[in-house]
């Protein structure tokens, strides 16, 4: 790879546009990506650094101890697409610390196919690359489609580019507190796009999936399993980003990454003292 410093823009770049990393987890050859890429160079300048393979379901995972390879490819003329054989988080950090001389001013996940509401925010390899570029201090969104609403891909993916056009415009303050940080989480309906109730912000749902494995044959004198599971709701509000999507909403919810239970502090806060040792508690 070259050095950072030689690593030069799109032809379609503009010193007068944004610069944006887009990545995603199901690779750099899937439609979500290319058609949401199509959609913002007319407005931003367009750097992908996307996983070689396939990472659906990797969450926040990333490679330590072993080296990622690295090449830039000859895309569609689009925009500068480089491969990287890691995940969606390797391929932020690796972005924001070896491509980008300076960063972009938002990073962006998707377009995934498969909403991605509820638990399944967690699992996400689309929602982990928005969340490492929220580490970074960095403005960053994830995208995703309902698997049944993929025959509307193109029309999504420009509805999310004017998104980040009136984004990039507003204050962005609160998106760039590092170590505070907030990034979205944004899922487009299966519904006929003329059928879309229109947008909501809504809370993240305990909607989860019943996970079970299923035997589906052996090899080796190894059984083999699949992973099979249907959604299940908890909430029954349009409050919530599971239910609302159902519904034929758009839903952006924002999310942060300190996990403090702040409701459970004062009962751990007598709890404590079985950890002492028999000495007193200090804090």
């Amino acid at each position: 790879m070259p050095p950072r410093s030689e690593i030069s823009m799109s032809d379609k770049s503009s010193p007068k546009r944004s610069t944006i990393l887009l990545t995603n987890d199901d690779g750099y050859r899937a439609p979500g990506i290319r058609a949401l890429a199509a959609a913002l160079v007319d407005s931003f300048n367009v750097i992908i650094v996307a996983p070689e393979e396939e990472q659906s379901g990797v969450s926040h995972s990333f490679t330590y101890r072993r080296e990622i390879r690295c090449r830039e490819i000859l895309s569609d003329g689009l925009c500068k697409t480089m491969v990287v054989s890691g995940t969606p988080v390797d391929c932020v950090k690796f972005a924001l610390s070896a491509v980008f001389s300076t960063l972009p001013v938002l990073v962006v996940s998707g377009m995934n196919v498969g909403e991605n509401t509820g638990i399944s925010g967690f699992y996400s390899g689309t929602v982990g690359a928005a969340r490492e570029g929220a580490f970074w201090g960095i403005p960053s969104v994830a995208f995703s489609l309902s698997t049944e609403g993929s025959a509307h891909l193109d029309h999504w993916c420009a509805t999310a580019s004017d998104f980040l056009t009136t984004w990039e415009q507003s204050n962005l303050t609160p998106f760039k507190e590092k170590g505070k940080a907030v990034f979205l989480n944004v899922n487009f309906p299966r519904v006929n796009p003329a059928k879309a109730r229109g947008a909501k912000v809504t809370r993240q749902s305990m909607a989860y999936f019943s996970d079970r494995y299923v035997p589906v044959g052996s090899i080796a004198g190894e059984t083999l399993y699949e992973l099979k599971g249907e959604k299940r709701d908890i909430e029954e509000s349009d409050d919530f980003d599971s239910c609302a999507i159902n519904n034929g909403w758009i839903t952006i919810t924002p999310l942060h990454f300190d996990a403090t239970a702040d409701a459970v502090i004062e009962m751990t806060e007598e709890m404590k003292s079985t950890l002492c040792a028999g000495k007193e508690c200090m804090g």
